[in-house]
């Protein structure tokens, strides 16, 4: 007999897995399940007590979310106990089971079990030939009707990275209110090419950018945002070249090349500006797209600020 308040999701790809999870949250929060505990399988103090003491009710209890994340199978004795504790979950408690990447799941008796009792929903593999479907169907999600311009663009920036694409989806979201996102007519979609106009020293190509946003009233928070996460992702690379972000292998490429040519308290000043302006903006003493542009032809052409030739 299967319980109402247990759900299990199992596949091999975290990020699709977080996503369903996150959906699942979002239905139960509606339901003014507001508290949630988290459990990893794999932190070196997790114990089963202590996700069954979870189970604990009092007069006063609220409801409450147990998410438990399994990276490794459960062995023969706990799985005993776990199996227990799912079968007399108390209801005003809702259990959700994420299984990352278990070889031969399917054949494990826990398992078996807590499918019988349990809302299971398998995250299949996405293929490369099946991405573009996967960007359409979560930018349907997200209440966005993105031409077939736009969503080309996406897949091509993203290359298969379920996260970057995800990003991608959600900026557009911000930056758009209207019924239909196309980027042949909003040039707020832009500022996704800015970055690479930046990395590779493209003053002309980068202001003509800027320019259309500021023409386009762009939101200011969204253009403090860009810059300081470009300038972030720069500062990181500096520290450990071996860093990664969400992207293309070109845009990955473009941010090694542009922060070995930077000294690394050039790039901290510019930050310190760009928490001053955030800062001055928001008291209303400044004007903010005038500052930002000067940054941006400080970052775009290093070589007359920096001390270090570019």
């Amino acid at each position: 007999m299967k319980v109402s308040n247990i759900y299990t999701i199992h596949g091999t790809e975290p990020f699709l897995i977080e996503l369903k999870r996150d959906e699942i949250i979002q239905d139960l929060r509606k339901k003014e399940y507001f508290l949630r505990e988290i459990f990893f399988s794999n932190d070196s103090s997790f114990k089963l007590e202590n996700l069954f003491k979870e189970n604990e009710t009092s007069l006063f209890s609220e409801r409450k979310i147990i998410d438990l994340r399994l990276n490794s199978s459960l062995t023969k004795d706990s799985s005993e106990s776990f199996i227990d504790f799912c079968r007399h979950l108390s209801e005003d408690n809702s259990l959700i089971v994420s299984i990352n990447n278990i070889e031969r799941l399917a054949t494990k008796k826990w398992f078996k079990e807590i499918s019988n009792i349990s809302d299971v929903t398998e995250i299949k593999k996405i293929y490369p030939n099946q991405f573009r479907n996967w960007v359409i169907q979560q930018s349907k999600k997200n209440f966005l009707d993105l031409d077939i311009e736009t969503i080309n663009l996406i897949v091509e920036k993203t290359q298969g990275n379920f996260l970057a694409a995800m990003q991608e989806i959600k900026f557009l979201k911000a930056l758009n209110s209207s019924e239909k996102t196309s980027i042949s007519e909003n040039s707020d979609f832009e500022i996704f090419n800015l970055s690479d106009s930046i990395l590779n020293d493209d003053i002309d190509m980068s202001l003509k950018i800027f320019r259309n946003l500021q023409n386009k009233k762009t939101a200011e928070p969204i253009i403090l945002w860009f810059l300081f996460r470009e300038m972030e992702r720069l500062i990181l690379t500096k520290q450990d070249p071996n860093s990664n972000f969400p992207g293309p292998r070109t845009y990955l490429d473009s941010l090694k090349r542009k922060s070995s040519k930077l000294e690394l308290s050039f790039m901290i000043n510019l930050k310190k500006e760009l928490a001053k302006l955030d800062r001055d903006f928001k008291m209303g003493r400044s004007d903010f797209w005038s500052t930002s542009e000067k940054i941006l032809i400080k970052l775009c052409n290093p070589q007359f600020f920096s001390r270090k030739p570019a």
